[in-house]
């Protein structure tokens, strides 16, 4: 699921029920089937433009409305440091920490042929 649109659907959710509005309520006034209303609340599609600005029309709203600030990015050092404490833990508490290369060498041991696995790992 696409973190924007589901950010974007939820705040139409949100404007439609502050309006008291349902949606078939939204669907009748502004012309977008309800299983298509649905999608967008639930960030599952992309809607146009136009749709958006239809959908709002109803809810009496504005694409300022929908003014959304990006998802913070997250540095990959900072994931890679996660990464690292998290196996520590796993390892302090006695649960084997999974590595897919280590995962072929044993498949490798038990005579099977792990060299696509390994093509797809090395890119």
């Amino acid at each position: 699921m696409d973190d924007l649109a589901y950010r974007i659907g939820s705040a139409l959710r949100r404007r439609r029920r502050m309006a008291q509005l349902t949606l078939r309520d939204v669907s009748a006034r502004c012309g977008v089937a309800v299983p298509q209303l649905s999608r967008i609340e639930n960030g599952l599609v992309d809607p146009r433009l136009s749709t958006l600005v239809r959908i709002l029309g109803v809810t009496g709203g504005t694409l300022a409305d929908l003014a959304i600030e990006p998802a913070p990015v997250t540095p990959i050092a900072d994931v890679l440091e996660r990464r690292k404490a998290n196996r520590t833990r796993l390892r302090a508490t006695g649960i084997a920490v999974s590595d897919p290369m280590d995962r072929l060498d044993e498949r490798d041991r038990r005579g099977e042929d792990t060299s696509a696995e390994r093509t797809v790992l090395e890119r």
